[in-house]
């Protein structure tokens, strides 16, 4: 019985010993991985976003206080049109950024190479107006400094303070629904066309609709390269991988590019994604509406990629590549995909919480 108790020690012995170098032998494939992770993370697509939105929100850091600083006048502005249209409306408000504002405003819009454009100066310019209109009744000395400021560089006339807070049109939309729904239906992702250019002209009507879309705080953190001369589309056509295999006849494609410089906090690292996209539905329905068919370009997350856009492109540091769209008149004789979509009930659901 002794010899038995003492080969049932030794076995439990040997068994404990097993499980002590099995579970060492786990912890230390599970350290190589997480560190094999960490490498990945630390080279790979997170560390590539993350140098893209440090060197956007330093760029907009130094711009703080400069008169470069556009994205940041039209967050403000946007804000303070906000305020005025908050119910109830608060007497004051404002008042962390509303000298920043001013100064900025005044700043740009004296400037004869203006970066701002007729509209958005007399949106601003509405705007300023109206809110101190509306703090007046505060009496407050700081307000009462910066609205002479803002008076002495000029108001404008009436009709340019008609660019602010209004009502909503309630009149009946120009654009029938069923009419809207088949131009949405009757887009297809086009690939062959034919060489026939498309001018111009009819591209701008299309970006005048993508400009009207959505965007925090109205900062419009993106840009469109427009290529549209057969060399240049060839070199820009050949560097995603969607376009393989028709590529060479593309008569027109278009580069959307956001710009990080845009925002001061990581947590919009994803509005130029989100902004851009918003705005190039616009430009697609716009172009559907001409008669110009497209084909949206997935951008794909790849640094050898993102190096080959960026030389050829001359990019800055905090740009960043979200899509191609290549555009032209379809070849009738060319297939296109028929892609059906979801039905309806598979992506919507109307939801009432507890």
């Amino acid at each position: 019985m002794i010899a038995d108790r003492n080969t049932h020690e030794s076995e439990e012995v040997m068994t404990a010993s097993k499980v002590s170098r099995g579970g060492a032998l786990a912890r230390g494939r599970a350290a190589v991985r997480a560190a094999k992770s960490a490498v990945r993370v630390a080279s790979g697509p997170l560390a590539r976003e993350g140098r893209l939105v440090r060197a956007g929100i330093d760029r907009y850091e130094g711009h703080s206080n400069r008169s470069e600083a556009v994205y940041q006048l039209r967050r403000n502005v946007h804000m303070l049109e906000k305020g005025l249209t908050m119910r109830p409306r608060r007497p004051v408000f404002g008042m962390d950024y509303i000298k920043q504002t001013v100064e900025t405003f005044v700043t740009l819009r004296g400037r004869v190479d203006s970066p701002l454009g007729r509209d958005e100066t007399l949106w601003m310019n509405s705007v300023l107006a109206d809110y101190f209109d509306a703090t007046r009744e505060a009496s407050d000395d700081r307000l009462k400094s910066l609205e002479a400021t803002f008076v002495a560089s000029g108001t404008g006339t009436s009709d340019e303070r008609s660019h602010g807070p209004h009502h909503p049109e309630l009149a009946a939309s120009p654009v029938e629904p069923e009419n809207l729904l088949a131009l949405a239906r009757g887009r297809r992702s086009v690939r062959w066309f034919q060489p026939r250019p498309v001018s111009r002209d009819i591209v701008d009507r299309a970006m005048a609709v993508a400009v009207e879309g959505p965007t925090a705080c109205n900062r419009q953190p993106y840009r469109y390269l427009v290529f549209d001369d057969a060399a240049s589309v060839k070199k820009v056509a050949a560097i995603p991988m969607g376009t393989r295999g028709y590529a060479d006849q593309l008569t027109g494609i278009v580069v959307v590019v956001g710009d990080m410089s845009a925002f001061f906090d990581p947590r919009d690292r994803h509005l130029i994604y989100i902004d851009g996209c918003l705005a190039s539905m616009g430009l697609i329905l716009g172009l559907e509406s001409e008669g110009v068919g497209t084909c949206v370009i997935n951008w794909p997350d790849m640094p050898e990629k993102e190096r080959e856009m960026r030389d050829l492109l001359h990019l800055a540091e905090y740009e960043k590549v979200i899509m191609l769209i290549a555009y032209g008149y379809a070849d009738p004789e060319g297939l296109v995909p028929f892609s059906a979509k979801a039905e309806l009930g598979e992506v919507r659901s109307f939801v009432q919480l507890p």
